[in-house]
């Protein structure tokens, strides 16, 4: 069983925000048949989940220094190193393309929602391959 330490918590709670973000979009889609209309309570609580889970992922770094050299620290190597940083950039770059999206006269906007969209399962895809290689990497 992990020992659970502040870079872990940190981690996870910011897997969980950018989870319920993702919810939040589909479940709009699935319950209305379509996206959710900017200016909207789903888009602005959706806003407020990734900017949440912007924050929590930026200090999660933070928080593992503190835990530098303890076995899951240790035991991810760097490959757990190299998608968490992946996961960073991505984040950044999918931060900028939301916000840019909460202007309303937005040009080519179906082309940087399809980068959102992009960046979302990127985003994804990174944060599960840092979990699994802290979880089992350089593990013997």
């Amino acid at each position: 069983m992990p020992s659970w330490s502040l870079a872990s918590w940190t981690g996870w709670a910011a897997a969980a925000l950018v989870l319920a973000a993702v919810l939040l979009q589909l479940g709009h889609r699935v319950a209305h048949g379509r996206r959710a209309a900017l200016g909207t309570r789903t888009i602005s609580t959706h806003v407020a989940i990734g900017l949440g889970a912007a924050v929590v992922g930026f200090l999660h770094p933070l928080t593992a220094l503190v835990s530098l050299g303890s076995p899951q620290a240790v035991g991810g190597g760097t490959l757990a190193l190299a998608f968490g940083a992946l996961a960073l950039l991505v984040m950044l770059a999918h931060g900028g393309l939301g916000l840019k999206l909460r202007d309303p006269q937005l040009r080519k906007r179906p082309a940087v929602r399809a980068r959102h969209v992009i960046t979302a399962a990127l985003l994804a895809a990174a944060i599960v391959a840092h979990a699994l290689a802290c979880a089992y990497g350089g593990a013997d």
